[in-house]
């Protein structure tokens, strides 16, 4: 990507790619900057898919949580214990190419094909079947939301 902020850093689309003999999967082009980039990867928490972010953005999240007063003083650590144990470093090369932990790949079923979904300031890693499902499941409530914000 051209040399945008952390704050403008923007995942979108869907793209499908395959995960190589080394748990590598390849950054699609436009997600891409122009040096090698860090990551922090972890499994969601019902294990259906990877979560990928820059470890500005990860500290964006945990400040959220240790500032979110609706959960208690003692949730908000033991929540934060578990975030960060389970969280791991990655880093792509100059050619795009992320390593994806082994245990993190067989934890969400990662093998072979998967889709690489746009989130925002993250992106998710999928089974792709298991994102095919998803998807299905969840189009009734974009196009509920959509209908109700005027889309």
């Amino acid at each position: 990507m051209d040399s945008l902020s952390e704050s403008q850093l923007f995942y979108a689309g869907e793209f499908h790619h395959l995960i190589d003999d080394k748990n590598r999967i390849t950054i699609p082009s436009r997600w891409r900057r122009e040096d090698a980039e860090e990551f922090i990867i972890l499994p969601e928490a019902n294990h259906q898919f990877l979560l990928v972010m820059s470890s500005e953005e990860f500290a964006r999240m945990s400040t959220a949580v240790e500032s979110n007063l609706t959960v208690s003083a003692h949730d908000r650590r033991i929540f934060l214990r578990q975030l960060h144990s389970r969280a791991q470093h990655g880093a792509a090369d100059r050619q795009g190419r992320l390593v994806l932990p082994e245990e993190l790949c067989k934890k969400v079923g990662l093998k072979e094909e998967v889709a690489l979904v746009g989130g925002r300031g993250r992106f998710e890693i999928w089974n792709l079947q298991r994102w095919k499902r998803a998807n299905e499941e969840e189009t009734a409530t974009y196009q509920h939301v959509a209908n109700v914000i005027g889309l």
